[in-house]
């Protein structure tokens, strides 16, 4: 008999994350410092690129990840983190191998409200 399973997203499996995913929250829920942060962690060029490659991969293992960038293993694990301590990224394991993955709701939630982060700044006064 064969069993057959549905392919799930990895948001829907939380308790194979080891990072829980931003991306699930309201346009609103996000906090300046939330955003702040993985705006910061964007803003590096090669974890920018990490992100890229991710993102057109769809999956990689962090070895994957190493393979694509002229830079040391323990650089790679580094941008690694700070992406996924911002919440850019998530981590699921499967045996001794890690895969990561873009939270693609996050990506669009941020891409959403920075336009209403970044309005118009309160208008000064000027004193007479």
């Amino acid at each position: 008999m064969i069993r057959r399973t549905r392919s799930l997203a990895l948001t829907s499996l939380p308790s194979m994350h080891i990072y829980a995913s931003m991306g699930e929250a309201r346009l609103g829920d996000i906090s300046d410092p939330q955003l702040i942060r993985a705006l910061r962690a964007l803003a590096d060029p090669t974890r920018f690129r990490m992100v890229q490659e991710i993102a057109a991969a769809g999956e990689l293992s962090c070895g994957a990840v190493a393979e694509r960038f002229d830079v040391s293993q323990p650089t790679i694990s580094h941008h690694l983190k700070i992406l996924m301590d911002a919440g850019l990224l998530v981590q699921r394991t499967e045996g001794k191998h890690h895969f990561t993955s873009v939270d693609r709701a996050l990506v669009a939630t941020i891409v959403a409200i920075l336009p209403t982060r970044l309005g118009s700044p309160p208008v000064k006064k000027r004193g007479r």
